[in-house]
């Protein structure tokens, strides 16, 4: 359901904004790691739209797949939608830090059970722009999994984004 839900936000972001332009989506790639003792970090895979009102300021929304992770003689698997306010700082025309705080709906699996979760996220990145259009994106972000026994997984990733 949640893959469903992530499809189209994403959908809206890319077919609505052909007209508006501030728009812009992305993907990221990296590594992923809980934070309990003994699991291996896993790839993770994230798609995201945003809408920039200006230079300093943007909304957006993700999906990110966080793969699957082994720790212990068991194995985990997680992903999150969330949406967030991204407040960028450019330091020259071409590169700008940026920081983010939103929520975030988690889902955990571990040994066939399921867990959702919403609760805040975070991040921090950096992105050099090649030109009009294009971004590269260098992160880190904070997701809170699992239920009733919260951990952290922690996103380092790189990726793109295309403006419109």
């Amino acid at each position: 359901m949640k893959n469903i839900l992530a499809v189209a936000l994403l959908s809206a972001f890319v077919a609505g904004p052909a007209v508006a332009a501030d728009t812009y989506v992305g993907v990221n790639v990296g590594s992923a790691q809980i934070d309990s003792p003994g699991f291996d970090s896993s790839k993770s895979l994230g798609l995201l739209g945003g809408y920039s009102f200006n230079e300093s300021f943007a909304a957006e929304v993700a999906y990110i797949d966080f793969g699957s992770e082994s720790g212990g003689g068991i194995t985990s698997k997680s992903s999150a939608v969330s949406i967030s306010g991204v407040v960028s700082l450019p330091i020259n025309k071409q590169f700008a830090v940026f920081s983010k705080l939103g929520l975030a709906s988690t889902t955990y699996e571990s040994q066939g059970d399921s867990e959702s979760k919403s609760d805040l996220t975070f991040g921090v990145g950096g992105q050099f722009n090649v030109n009009k259009q294009v971004g590269i994106r260098a992160g880190y972000d904070l997701y809170k999994v699992g239920s009733p026994d919260t951990v952290n997984q922690r996103v380092v990733s790189v990726g793109a984004v295309f403006k419109f």
